[in-house]
C-alpha cells in the first residue's frame, strides 16, 4: 500500500509535526509556562502534532512552511495552556510570543534543511544504486585445462610387461 506521495513531502509532514510539537513545549517553557506538562497535555499535543504533520503531508508545498509552523506553535500553545495544571492565562505574554516566534523560525530552518538534505540524498542514491546493481558478464565457454607436468615413470610402467615392480625379486 503506497500513498503516492514523494519522500520529501512525507518527510516534510513528519518533521513539521514532530518539530512543531517538541518546540512548542520548549518555547512554552521558556516563555514562562510550565516546563514539564502533564501526561494528558502531552498526549493531546502528540495527537494534534501528528494531525498537523498529516495535513502538511497531504497539502504538500501548496501552503507556506512558516504559516503551517506558526499554526503549529499556536495550536501547541493553546493545548499546553488549556491542559496545564496551573491554568495560566491563555493570552500570549511578550516573552512567550517571542519564544514561539523564535521556535517558528528555527522550525522553518530545520525543516527546510531536512527537505533539501533528503532531496540531495535521494538524488545521490539514484545515481549510485544502478551502478551497484550492474550484473557482470559470465564466461559461457568452458575453460580448457592444460597439464603442465607429465611424469615419465607412469608411462614406463604402463608400457612394461609383467606384474610390475612391486614385491621381492623372483628367485632365478
Amino acid at each position: 500500500m503506497t500513498s503516492g506521495l514523494d519522500a520529501p513531502t512525507r518527510m516534510r509532514g513528519a518533521f513539521v509535526g514532530a518539530v512543531s510539537g517538541s518546540l512548542s513545549i520548549a518555547a512554552h517553557g521558556i516563555g514562562g509556562g510550565t516546563m514539564v506538562p502533564s501526561e494528558s497535555a502531552l498526549v493531546l499535543l502528540v495527537v494534534v502534532s501528528a494531525a498537523l504533520g498529516g495535513l502538511v503531508s497531504l497539502l504538500g508545498a501548496r501552503v507556506p512552511l512558516v504559516a503551517v509552523l506558526a499554526l503549529g506553535q499556536l495550536v501547541g500553545h493553546t493545548v499546553l495552556s488549556i491542559a496545564s495544571e496551573h491554568h495560566h492565562a491563555s493570552a500570549l505574554t511578550p516573552s512567550m510570543l517571542a519564544a514561539h516566534a523564535a521556535a517558528t523560525a528555527l522550525c522553518a530552518l530545520l525543516v527546510r534543511g531536512a527537505v533539501l538534505g533528503c532531496i540531495h540524498a535521494v538524488s545521490v542514491l539514484r545515481r549510485i544504486l544502478p551502478v551497484l546493481a550492474v550484473v557482470l558478464p559470465v564466461q559461457e565457454r568452458p575453460r580448457l585445462v592444460t597439464v603442465d607436468y607429465r611424469p615419465d615413470v607412469v608411462l614406463r610402467l604402463l608400457v612394461s610387461w609383467g606384474p610390475g615392480t612391486r614385491g621381492p625379486p623372483v628367485p632365478a
